[in-house]
């Protein structure tokens, strides 16, 4: 993506100016933030010979993975700064670890989020790592390894906030929410229940990168952005004493969603290695130590099943 793409589209205070570039590059003028984080040291980490021969073998004779991301969704994934966009990120750390216990190196490619499944459908990637979240529609398509767990999050504009408590009180409002997301799923599954109960239907507003959502929850153009705890903690901690705010008591019921890294159905072996290599990186600490060094501590997991979507109700 080009980065005067980025907020193409969008006049806005100088104050969400500056929030867009924080979210976008980890990076803003004014005070408002530092430098993105500096990677995880995984100097320490060594190669599984007995790992690496699960791997199919096209990857062992190429020695690499190619991964398709979506950039800017801090914390999993953001670009350096606004100059320099080498990706940088919890998914890319844990790559990084991964591939090292693999012998294999784990070479990212931006794409559109809702184009990163067809992707490695197609061929174009071997797997994505995007904060994706495992879902049985979308085994169909791919395999995901589970890595983390995540629960929803509302963000709201502190001077515009609303009296919201729980997803049947968003009727009518207006809900912003990224292209190819299950947020955009459950927005549109929330303005059905919304017209079935006699209340005015949601305005459903999508956005292709998520830093976007934010840059139209900051001017009014959304009353609401869902997404997700990592991605909303990091927002406000990165805006500082900056406009947006999380609903804590907001009600999504028992909602609970599996992260993963989705892999290619035709990689045979590919999931199996790289759920190996995460429970190798369990047991030396590694697996904590990256998911502490990007707030995400407790969210990890202590195994890390394959489709695991489809073995519990997903709410």
């Amino acid at each position: 993506m080009r980065k005067h793409e980025r907020l193409r589209g969008f006049s806005l205070p100088a104050a969400a100016g500056c929030l867009a570039v924080a979210l976008l590059v980890s990076g803003c003028g004014g005070g408002t933030t530092g430098p993105a984080r500096a990677s995880v040291d995984l100097s320490g980490v060594r190669q599984d010979a007995g790992l690496h021969a699960l791997l199919p073998e096209a990857i062992r004779k190429s020695g690499r993975v190619v991964v398709g991301t979506n950039a800017p969704y801090p914390p999993f994934e953001s670009f350096r700064s606004e100059s320099d966009q080498e990706f940088v990120g919890l998914d890319i750390d844990l790559a990084r670890a991964v591939g090292k216990v693999l012998g294999v190196r784990f070479d990212f490619q931006q794409q559109p989020f809702d184009g990163l499944v067809p992707g490695v459908k197609s061929g174009k990637y071997d797997l994505v790592m995007a904060g994706m979240v495992d879902t049985p529609d979308r085994q169909k398509v791919i395999d995901f390894v589970d890595y983390g767990v995540l629960v929803p999050t509302l963000l709201v504009n502190k001077k515009r906030h609303s009296d919201f408590r729980d997803m049947m009180s968003l009727c009518g409002h207006t809900v912003g929410g990224q292209t190819g997301t299950t947020t955009i799923t459950d927005i549109e599954k929330n303005s059905r229940a919304c017209g079935a109960a006699g209340k005015p239907a949601n305005e459903l507003q999508s956005y292709p990168v998520f830093s976007q959502s934010l840059l139209a929850l900051s001017s009014g153009k959304v009353d609401a952005v869902i997404t997700n705890s990592a991605l909303g903690g990091y927002a406000l901690k990165q805006q500082g004493d900056g406009p947006l705010g999380i609903v804590r008591e907001f009600d999504f019921g028992a909602k609970r969603d599996l992260i993963g890294i989705g892999v290619s159905k035709q990689r045979t072996g590919l999931s199996q290695a790289i759920q190996s290599a995460l429970r190798h990186l369990e047991k030396s600490g590694d697996y904590r130590r990256i998911l502490g060094h990007y707030g995400m501590a407790d969210y990890g997991l202590t195994d890390y099943t394959i489709n695991g979507a489809s073995k519990r109700r997903h709410t």
